[in-house]
């Protein structure tokens, strides 16, 4: 009689085990894991000495005998298992065996081992179909026993535990193939039965290598929650799938002619919403929370968060901006989608640096002395938006700017303190996942908030040093143009000095030509160099806006488009020099017309805005991306003009709008148009001056 190949498995398994328990029993140290091991490894040579047999003689013995040997071996596995997650608790924190979760997880799964087997032998006069269900669960909780070990392994002590992991993990695997198969199918595979007996065999030398790197079994063992997460979702997966197979069989069963099609189609939609569900965002972001709030007495695995955003600050893999991952590293510590950085300037005022997942169209700049910014620099709050709407009484005298409606669903507005010193602020986003905010959050959001202002003030540090040294070399620059000047002085000043003398010395006026030509030539690339800078006026005096908008629009009709003029509160005063400001506009301006088209638009606007006025200046032209105003604008030498500009305009013109104690902001979109907007503190005597009906509309051209 020839032998079958299922024998001839199941035998060579048999001697593996029988094999490895001599190794295991010449080394045993009397440790309860070592007890548990050899007591697994001697029931499996049980097992595939009995299986071996049942395919050379059918003895009516091995009816019952396998399932007990099954049933023991699955005792054996889990068990040992069980015994080493155990060890992930401290001595003083482990807890006792009727409550701990991995003895009753695999106490649960070797209930289910046992019912199953009697199911499957018939006992119960039971459909074998159910009792495929539970061996199939049982081998699912098998492998998240498997893989919690492994995760909660230290990485450096991985070595001594992987390959009894990737041992184990394909027995139980394989196990878990050979129960779906029979599952969708009715019956087990004779193939895959025959099979098996190799499959455990080649478990053997594995579990044999850890065995030997782990003689007294004492693992270093650490949890985290992206361990519990990962588990969470590998479970759910495996659950789902089981209940995805299930539902396809019945399909399949009670199909008709149409069932096989019917099943495929069932499928491959579940899958379609399985791989949906796996990237999804939202529910990664709920299971984190949910894991959080039921199976840990802190929220946030502080050495795993810590190390991720301290990462994040330091990335500069993608050329991402300092202050971008700031608000990007804050914001993964609370599953924020988005959100946005002010820093402030060296006036007090608070000037949007950075923005993360979120477009807002330009620069937004705080004052100083709102309430928003008093609020957040004496109390050192974490302002939940949710609650200043339910309970505003909470935060006294706060008021939020009328922007914060441009900003997307947003959440908190986090203080960035440096010791005393406050560096600015970040508003973060609502996460996907609704979620409350406890002491625990903003104890972290405080912490991160205060490394994120150290950040920020050493790049502020190292900009205005670069600034320092970039007017440095402007100075030198400037001495020689002064050099220049003063020769070109002496030159025309000898001229004048023997003009009484030889005027009528032909070659004397040749001579003075060629000098003059000369002067010319050397003026000419002094201007190309370095425009010429109107001088600040020491002494401020009241100044008509109005007037002032006026007489500006009127001197500059020489470009096209000609700039309009619109005053919707005529009489505005401001104290200020009046030459300055005037340059200031005169620059705006030209700017404008040098972006805008000749069939474009130019408008100058003055109206009032509370205790301001507000000067704009509008455009219809080329505008600037999101990136440029942010970063390069408001930077001193930095230009588009090439060789025609210097790149110091709109930089002296903020410097000189802040010195007087305004704001200025710009909003811009590409292709669209660009808006300056300067607010100008108004002379305390503006109501007598202005004498008329602050809603009366002059419109000029």
């Amino acid at each position: 009689m020839a032998i079958s190949v299922a024998a001839v498995s199941y035998g060579v398994a048999a001697a593996a085990y029988a094999l490895l328990f001599g190794l295991l029993l010449a080394g045993f140290r009397g440790l309860s894991q070592g007890v548990i091991l050899l007591l697994a490894v001697l029931v499996c040579a049980c097992w595939g000495l009995a299986c071996s047999l049942s395919n050379l003689w059918p003895f009516a013995a091995f009816h019952w005998l396998i399932p007990f040997f099954e049933f023991l071996r699955g005792i054996g596995w889990l068990s040992f298992l069980a015994a080493l997650l155990r060890l992930s608790y401290p001595q003083s924190a482990r807890r006792s065996l009727s409550v701990d979760p991995w003895l009753l997880l695999a106490g649960f799964a070797i209930s289910l081992t046992g019912s199953s087997l009697v199911v499957t032998a018939g006992f119960w006069g039971l459909p074998p179909l159910l009792g495929f269900v539970g061996l199939l669960l049982a081998s699912l909780l098998g492998m998240v026993l498997i893989e919690q070990l492994y995760r909660r392994v230290e990485p450096d002590n991985r070595w001594g535990i992987k390959h009894l992991c990737l041992g184990l993990g394909v027995v139980f695997a394989f196990d878990f193939y050979l129960y779906a198969d029979g599952l969708l199918f009715g019956e087990l595979s004779e193939q895959a039965l025959a099979a098996r007996g190799f499959v455990n065999a080649i478990a053997v030398p594995f579990i044999a290598v850890s065995a030997a790197r782990n003689p007294k079994w004492s693992l270093a063992i650490g949890v985290s929650r992206r361990i519990v997460v990962d588990s969470v979702v590998i479970t759910g997966a495996g659950i789902y799938l089981l209940i995805m197979a299930i539902a396809g069989y019945s399909i399949r069963y009670s199909g008709g002619g149409w069932g096989g099609a019917l099943q495929i189609l069932f499928l491959v939609g579940a899958l379609i919403v399985f791989l949906a569900a796996l990237f999804s965002g939202s529910l990664r972001a709920w299971i984190r929370v949910f894991v959080s709030k039921h199976f840990f007495s802190y929220k946030y695995d502080y050495r795993e968060e810590w190390l991720r955003f301290i990462g994040t600050l330091s990335a500069t893999m993608h050329g991402e901006p300092l202050r971008v991952r700031a608000v990007r590293a804050i914001s993964q510590l609370v599953d924020s989608p988005s959100g946005a950085l002010w820093s402030a300037n060296e006036h007090g005022n608070l000037v949007l640096a950075a923005t993360w997942n979120i477009s807002f169209p330009g620069t937004v700049t705080v004052p100083a002395d709102t309430s928003l910014v008093r609020i957040l620099r004496s109390r050192e709050w974490i302002i939940d938006l949710d609650e200043y709407r339910e309970h505003p009484e909470r935060y006294g005298e706060l008021s939020l700017p009328d922007w914060f409606g441009l900003l997307r669903q947003p959440w908190l507005i986090l203080p960035l303190l440096l010791q005393d010193r406050f560096q600015g602020f970040i508003v973060l986003s609502r996460p996907k996942v609704r979620r409350e905010i406890n002491w625990e959050d903003r104890d972290l959001l405080k912490t991160a908030g205060r490394q994120i202002a150290s950040y920020v003030a050493h790049l502020d540090a190292t900009d205005a040093l670069i600034d320092a040294r970039q007017f440095d070399a402007f100075n030198r620059l400037s001495a020689f143009v002064v050099h220049d000047l003063k020769n070109v002085s002496g030159q025309l000043s000898l001229i004048t000095a023997n003009a009484a003398l030889y005027r009528d010395d032909p070659e004397f006026v040749e001579d003075a030509f060629r000098t003059m030509e000369s002067a010319t030539q050397r003026m000419n690339r002094v201007l190309v160099n370095l425009r010429k800078l109107d001088s600040p006026l020491a002494t401020a005096e009241p100044v008509d806006i109005g007037e002032l908008v006026e007489e500006i629009a009127g001197g500059l009709t020489n470009s096209q488009p000609i700039p309009q003029v619109r005053i919707d509160t005529p009489g505005l005063i401001v104290d200020c020099p009046r030459g300055r400001l005037a340059t200031v506009l005169e620059h705006l301006v030209c700017n404008a017309q040098q972006a805008t088209p000749p069939e474009g638009e130019i408008e100058l606007c003055v109206a009032r805005e509370g205790n301001w006025c507000r000067l704009e200046v509008r455009d219809s032209g080329t505008g600037m991306a999101e990136e440029f105003i942010r970063e390069r604008l408001f930077r001193p030498f930095e230009t588009t003009k090439g060789n025609a500009g210097m790149g110091i305009g709109v930089y002296e013109a903020r410097h000189f709008v802040e010195a007087i104690g305004g704001l200025m902001d710009v909003i811009s979109t590409p292709n669209e148009g660009s808006c300056f907007v300067l607010r100008l503190p108004l002379h305390e005597l503006e109501p007598a001056l202005t004498g008329g009906d602050g809603n009366q509309e002059v419109f000029r051209g």
